[in-house]
């Protein structure tokens, strides 16, 4: 009896440790093949640009501390390096505060609200996005248009406008749930394409670009409210108020189909998703919802690790700083807040480091000033050093160093990300604004809304 008692017990505790195994069991449903591969490719890709950010911030930070305990705690002199520190901050600032309009330009034949403004990188064009679903690609030089969209191929609003780091590609998104690849250069001419088409539009000036090289048709079951190149340029993230975001691979992508299947649909918002944006080294998406929360996603694994609420209202705009830790949100709630990944967990007790009553009313656009890249950053940087010795927009040391804002009261705001104080207020709108954007120099400003015209500030 004692035995078959024994052996009862063995067999209840063998069972429970079953049932621990299993509760504690981690179910996934399998990705793709291909999925595993893009994951590999950004996983590499993001270790790469995270060490060459963190090397650069690491000598900016020697630069600025190695000659500070012999100096300004010995001496009372401040380093070289911190003189020209505050030299370069300072003549930023003095120069954003003189910020007027240059510019404002309507485009014609566009009949409603510009939505949408994306300067390239090489701040030769500035794309612009309308309500009507047109769009056109202006010379940023005097506002005058070089390219154009053909029509019919967005027949609602554009709501997701972006270029490629190597500006010869630009993807849009409507509210009809069409996504559109654009090839773009200089050469683009149309005349012997016109019969691609939809309506066998006339291009007599040379102006329409040709037809989309990829149109994924249906790419969402709702509106899209964003579309953005990944920095590895065969990525693509949308976002929609289907309160989903996809992960798209255009080496998968041609032609015009409706039956294309993306790498990643990601819920986890309780409302429309109306923002996102991607990390600086490629390896994160934060997304912002009308639910009020903000999700930072990591591109690697599929996984959210940050959940943010703290907005009073819908987030409709956010970026990321380039230094990589700091990010903003903007809301309904007519607030900015400044974020620092490096203090943050994923639960709901974060705080923000600072909350900005920025504007009025809703806040529609955010933008930190991001320094030129690649080869123009190069030679912008010797340009800067060799001819322009006065003007230090410039230099590695205000990288980031202000930020500028849009929202419904009609003001443009740029502010100093040194103290999050507001340095200037630009107005020339007659209504909504609905976007800005600042050129990889941070000496000029552009911004729409729905007075339907294009201003250009510097």
């Amino acid at each position: 009896m004692e035995v078959d008692k024994l052996d009862h017990e063995i067999r209840v505790k063998e069972q429970e440790e079953e049932e621990e195994e299993e509760e504690e069991e981690v179910f996934y449903t399998p990705g793709p093949k291909e999925l595993y591969d893009v994951r590999l490719e950004v996983l590499n890709y993001s270790l790469k640009q995270s060490a060459i950010r963190l090397q650069k911030l690491r000598q900016l930070k020697q630069s600025t501390t190695t000659t500070t305990p012999t100096t300004t705690l010995t001496t009372g002199i401040p380093s070289q390096d911190e003189i020209n520190i505050l030299k370069s901050r300072r003549q930023l600032n003095s120069n954003l505060s003189k910020y007027e309009i240059y510019g404002s330009q309507f485009i014609p034949g566009t009949t409603r609200t510009i939505s949408n403004i994306k300067i390239s990188n090489n701040d030769k064009y500035i794309a612009c996005g309308s309500w009507d679903g047109s769009i056109n690609l202006l010379n940023s030089q005097d506002l005058s248009i070089f390219k154009k969209t053909p029509s019919g191929f967005h027949n609602e609003k554009i709501s997701g406008l972006s270029w490629n780091n190597n500006d010869n590609q630009l993807v849009s998104g409507g509210n009809e749930g069409t996504i559109n690849i654009w090839n773009v250069n200089e050469n683009n001419n149309n005349n012997n394409n016109n019969n691609n088409n939809n309506n066998n539009e006339k291009d007599q000036n040379g102006l329409l670009l040709s037809s989309p090289i990829v149109s994924i048709k249906q790419a969402h079951n709702d509106r899209i409210t964003k579309t953005l190149f990944h920095p590895i340029n065969n990525l693509i993230i949308s976002t929609s108020f289907d309160q989903t975001w996809k992960l798209w691979d255009l080496n998968k992508l041609s032609g015009q189909r409706d039956d294309l299947q993306c790498l990643v649909e990601q819920e986890g918002h309780s409302k429309p998703i109306f923002t996102g944006e991607i990390h600086p080294d490629g390896g994160l998406f934060m997304s912002g919802g009308l639910d009020g929360i903000v999700h930072i996603w990591d591109l690697r694994s599929g996984r959210s690790i940050v959940t943010l609420q703290k907005h009073m209202a819908g987030v409709y705009c956010l970026d990321w700083s380039p230094n990589g830790y700091q990010f903003v949100t903007g809301s309904g709630d007519c607030s900015l807040k400044i974020w620092d990944l490096r203090k943050l967990e994923n639960n709901n007790s974060n705080n923000e480091l600072y909350s900005i009553p920025a504007h009025t009313k809703l806040i529609t656009d955010v933008k930190f000033y991001h320094q030129s890249r690649d080869i123009m950053q190069k030679q912008q940087q010797q340009q800067d050093q060799q001819q322009d010795q006065d003007h230090l927009l410039g230099s590695e040391f205000n990288d980031g160093k202000f930020l500028v804002s849009c929202s419904y009261d009609g003001d443009v705001n740029i502010w100093s990300s040194d103290n999050w104080i507001k340095i200037k207020s630009l107005r020339g709108h007659t209504d909504k604004v609905m976007s800005c954007d600042i050129n990889s120099t941070g000496k000029w400003i552009v911004s729409s809304g729905w007075d339907r015209s294009i201003k250009l500030w510097k």
